[in-house]
C-alpha cells in the first residue's frame, strides 16, 4: 500500500540528509514501530507521509512516495488529508475546539463532510477508540490517556487508512499507554489501518507490531522483521536486554516469551543501598486546588542530601501540580515548605534558582532564543560557568546538532536534552525533573542516568516525576506512589518495582525473584 523508493529528504543548509535514499514497503493493515536515537529523524521521516515535510519545515525532496500505486510524492498536507491520519508529539497543542464532539467535527467540516455524514463518522469513531461517553467533555477535562484518544479519533474520522502517531506513550502512565498501544493493534488488525508509532520506550510496543524502521542518525533508514531489528546496543529494550544477557534465543520479545525461556533462577547483584545526608527539603501537607478540582490533597514528604525520590502514579495524580507548588512559583492553596535556603514560594526569582531548579514537561516553554548556539551560550553567561560548559553535558544527552537551527525545530527529545543541559548547570541543591526521560532513546536515559548520580553523589538532592518503571527502579532511593492527589503509598524500589510490587519491572515480571529488578543486575555465566 505504501512505496518510499530511494526517497532522501533534507533541511536547507544542513551538511548532510536526515533521510537518505530510503526504500522500504508497508502493507494494508501493517502496524509499524519506528525508533531510533533521541534527534534521528523520526519525526521529521512520519511528516513526509502527510506533506509536512517539506511543505511546512522546508527542505529538499527527493525519490518517490507512492501510496497504492499512487504517486503522491510533493503533494501538500490537504492533499493528503483524506489519506493520513497524524498524530503529533503533544496532540493537546493542537487542538482546535473545546469540546470532543467538536474537536473531531473540525477535520470533518474542512473535508466538506454534510452534518449527516459528520454525526455518523463522529459517533461511529468514538466507539471505536472507547470515547463515546466523552463527547460533551471540555478537552481540558481530559486525562492524557484520554486526550491521545480524541486525537486519534479526530486523526481518522474522515475514514483514512494510514495513521501516523509520533510518541504517542511518552506522557502516559503504564496502564493507559498499554491501553492506547492495545488499541492501535486493534485498529490495524480490525480495520486494516496502516499504523506507523514513533516511540522510545520499546518495551511497551515491541511485542504487538508487525516490523520495526530504524532511522539511525547518518540518514539511513532501515526496515526489518522486530526479532532483527536490535543489533545496535542503544536501542535494546529491557526485554531483549534481558534475553542477550542470559542468552536465550531467539530473542524474547515479550514477557511471557522470556518468562517461557527462564528455567532456573537466576544469580544477581543486589541493589547497593546509598548513604544519605542530612534533611534538604520537608514537604508539609501541600495542598493545590484548581477551582472546584483538588489536585494535591495534604501531601507530607521529605528529601535528603545525595537522595533520589521518585514520584510515580497515574495521569492526574498530581505529580506536576506538587512540583510547581514545591517549586514555589506554581499554585499553592495551603502547605509549607522548607529547605536550607527557605520556603522557595518567599525567595525572590534569583534565590529560588539559587535554591531549586525545576525541568517541566514541555520543555520548549523554557526555549525563547533563535538559534541552539544562542542558548547555548546565554545558559553559560547566566549561570556563571566556563563557556562550553552547557553544551558539554547537552552532547551527552544527545547526539551532534547543528548550532544554527532553531531550538523549537528540535524534535521533543532534543528539546528536553537542552532545557536538562540548562537547568543541571545551574548548580542548586535541589533538581526536580518532570518526566525527564520523555523523547529519550535508551542511551541518552543512561547519559541522564550517570548525570543524576553526579549529583546524587555531589550532595544534590533529585525529585523525580516519572511513568517509566525501568528508569526509576535504576535510580530511585525511595518512592512515593500517588494516587487523585494522595499519597497512596511509599517504599523502596525493591518493594515497589520488584516482583510482587504495584508496578514491577520488565525484569521483575520475567524473573519473579525478589530484589531483581533490571537486567544489568544479572551476572552472566
Amino acid at each position: 500500500m505504501i512505496e518510499f523508493a530511494n526517497v532522501t529528504f533534507g533541511y536547507r543548509g544542513a551538511e548532510s540528509p536526515v533521510v537518505s535514499r530510503a526504500n522500504f514497503k508497508l502493507a494494508a493493515g501493517e502496524f509499524t514501530l519506528v525508533c531510533g536515537p533521541t534527534g534521528s529523524g523520526k519525526s521529521t521521516l512520519l511528516k513526509l507521509f502527510n506533506g509536512l515535510a517539506p511543505h511546512f519545515t522546508g527542505g529538499n525532496l527527493q525519490g518517490r512516495i507512492r501510496f497504492s500505486g499512487v504517486d503522491v510524492t510533493g503533494r501538500k498536507p490537504h492533499e493528503l488529508a483524506e489519506l493520513v491520519g497524524y498524530v503529533n508529539q503533544q496532540p493537546e497543542g493542537s487542538f482546535v475546539a473545546d469540546t470532543v464532539a467538536e474537536e473531531l467535527a473540525y477535520g470533518l467540516e474542512q473535508l466538506g463532510a454534510t452534518p449527516a455524514a459528520m454525526e455518523s463518522k463522529i459517533q461511529e469513531y468514538a466507539e471505536l477508540v472507547g470515547i463515546a461517553h466523552l463527547l460533551e467533555a471540555p478537552l481540558s477535562s481530559l486525562s492524557g490517556g484520554q486526550q491521545q484518544r480524541v486525537a486519534i479519533a479526530a486523526a481518522m474520522a474522515a475514514g483514512q487508512k494510514i495513521l501516523v502517531l509520533d510518541e504517542p506513550t511518552s506522557a502516559l502512565d503504564p496502564l493507559a499507554a498499554e491501553e492506547l498501544v492495545t488499541l492501535l493493534a486493534r485498529l490495524s488488525k480490525q480495520q486494516g489501518i496502516t499504523v506507523l508509532l514513533a516511540e522510545h520506550r520499546l518495551e511497551r510496543v515491541l511485542e504487538y507490531v508487525d516490523s520495526v524502521i530504524v532511522v539511525n542518525g547518518d540518514g539511513s533508514v532501515v526496515k526489518s522483521a522486530p526479532r532483527d531489528a536490535f543489533n545496535n546496543y542503544r536501542l535494546l529494550p529491557p526485554v531483549v536486554e534481558f534475553s542477550k544477557r542470559v542468552g536465550i534465543e531467539p530473542t524474547a520479545l515479550s514477557i511471557a516469551e522470556a518468562k517461557g525461556a527462564v528455567a532456573k533462577p537466576l544469580d544477581f547483584n543486589g541493589v547497593r543501598a546509598s548513604v544519605v545526608g542530612e534533611l534538604a527539603m520537608i514537604v508539609e501537607d501541600l495542598t493545590v486546588n484548581y477551582a472546584k478540582t483538588e489536585a494535591v490533597r495534604g501531601i507530607s514528604l521529605k528529601v535528603h542530601a545525595g537522595e533520589v525520590v521518585a514520584l510515580m502514579g497515574d495521569n492526574g495524580s498530581g505529580k506536576s501540580s506538587l512540583f510547581w507548588a514545591i517549586q514555589g512559583s506554581g499554585q499553592r492553596t495551603s502547605g509549607s515548605v522548607w529547605s536550607a535556603k527557605g520556603d522557595p514560594a518567599k525567595l525572590s526569582v534569583t534565590e529560588r534558582l539559587g535554591a531549586v531548579t525545576l525541568v517541566p514537561q514541555r520543555a520548549s516553554d523554557l526555549l525563547f532564543l533563535n538559534t541552539l548556539a544562542e542558548e547555548l551560550a546565554e545558559s553559560d553567561r547566566f549561570n556563571e560557568v566556563q563557556r562550553g560548559e552547557t553544551a558539554k553535558l547537552f552532547l551527552q544527552l544527545s547526539n551532534r546538532t547543528d548550532p544554527k537551527q532553531h531550538p523549537r525545530d528540535l524534535s521533543a527529545g532534543q528539546q528536553l536534552a537542552l532545557v536538562l543541559a540548562m537547568q543541571l548547570v545551574k548548580g542548586a541543591p535541589m533538581v526536580l525533573l518532570d518526566e525527564p526521560t520523555r523523547g529519550l532513546d535508551y542511551e541518552a536515559k543512561r547519559h541522564l542516568a550517570r548525570a543524576i548520580e553526579k549529583l546524587k553523589s555531589s550532595g544534590r538532592s533529585v525529585l523525580l516525576a516519572s511513568h517509566d518503571v525501568e528508569f526509576v527502579a535504576q535510580l530511585a532511593d525511595r518512592i512515593y506512589l500517588l494516587e487523585a492527589g494522595l499519597v497512596k503509598t511509599t517504599g523502596t524500589a525493591s518493594e515497589l518495582l520488584g516482583f510482587g510490587g504495584v508496578l514491577p519491572t520488565q525484569v521483575a515480571q520475567i524473573t519473579e525473584q525478589p530484589g531483581l529488578l533490571l537486567a544489568e543486575q544479572v551476572i552472566a555465566g
